[in-house]
């Protein structure tokens, strides 16, 4: 995506960023959405390229995330400045705008982690310490992993399933994915690692009472 640029009127020149992004939100304005992005552009495309380099993800990804995070803007209008918790209005938008980063960095993961090398995740490791199971006398796996999960809460199964999904791809879960998992349930990213310790306690009992 390019972002044409167009002659801004003294009028949208003298609002305010809070201001501009409510008459984006409220209807179609060119001018207010040129003048938002190029208020803004260069220091979300410098956070992408922060998180592209922090993550070995090619830069270009950067850029159309960047891109693709004013289009959203645009594009839903969920704007609420009754949501910003700081008397520091650039820096509580840029943290807005930051929550569309995490999101979207969160999705070019899910996309790529097909593609990524298997690696065995703790949850393939527990099941391998059970050698008494074998799954060809086991009626389904699906009622086992069932069984196990049916025993952890809420938390601790967001937890559970989400290192399922990215860490056959690699060991440790994307800055970006535990901020997004954090960001769901509510909690602190350190508070993640305890609720994990939980799990795991809990799969494992749940194994060894399998097992007996």
């Amino acid at each position: 995506m390019s972002i044409k640029k167009i002659k801004v009127s003294p009028n949208i020149k003298n609002l305010d960023d809070i201001g501009l992004l409510e008459r984006i939100c409220s209807k179609d304005d060119d001018e207010a959405y040129n003048e938002f992005v190029d208020r803004y552009y260069d220091s979300v495309l410098e956070q992408c390229i922060i998180k592209c380099k922090s993550r070995n993800v090619d830069l270009h990804v950067g850029k159309q995330i960047a891109h693709e995070i004013f289009e959203r803007i645009r594009k839903y209008k969920s704007f609420d400045k009754t949501k910003l918790n700081t008397q520091n209005r650039r820096k509580a938008i840029l943290g807005w705008l930051y929550k569309f980063l995490v999101r979207l960095f969160y999705d070019y993961h899910n996309s790529q982690k097909k593609e990524e090398v298997q690696v065995n995740s703790y949850f393939d490791d527990l099941v391998a310490e059970a050698k008494n199971i074998d799954p060809e006398a086991l009626a389904s796996k699906r009622d086992l992993a069932k069984d196990i999960l049916g025993k952890l809460n809420k938390k601790e199964k967001e937890v559970v399933i989400t290192d399922l999904e990215y860490k056959r791809g690699q060991k440790y879960l994307p800055d970006d994915v535990n901020e997004s998992l954090a960001e769901r349930l509510g909690v602190k990213k350190d508070t993640i690692r305890k609720i994990r310790e939980r799990a795991i306690k809990k799969i494992k009992l749940a194994l060894d009472e399998i097992n007996q």
